[in-house]
């Protein structure tokens, strides 16, 4: 996620602790400009194999640009 968005932060959280139900926080100046939903669609695409084979299910995703992460 880190690379193919250029994210500044990327943070994955196993809530279920087997890896199958993460919750995802991103920050990357890719967002800027883009809806919640485009934003969204940006990350899964990255991880869709993960969604194919080890990851269940996305319970949480928060995607900020860097502007939105520092609070202006």
């Amino acid at each position: 996620i880190k690379e193919q968005l250029e994210a500044d932060t990327v943070t994955v959280f196993d809530a279920s602790g087997d890896g199958r139900h993460v919750c995802i926080d991103v920050v990357s100046k890719a967002f800027e400009g883009k809806s919640a939903v485009n934003r969204q669609r940006m990350v899964y695409k990255v991880i869709w194999e993960e969604l194919q084979s080890t990851v269940h299910a996305v319970d949480q995703m928060t995607t900020k640009t860097p502007g939105e992460a520092a609070g202006n």
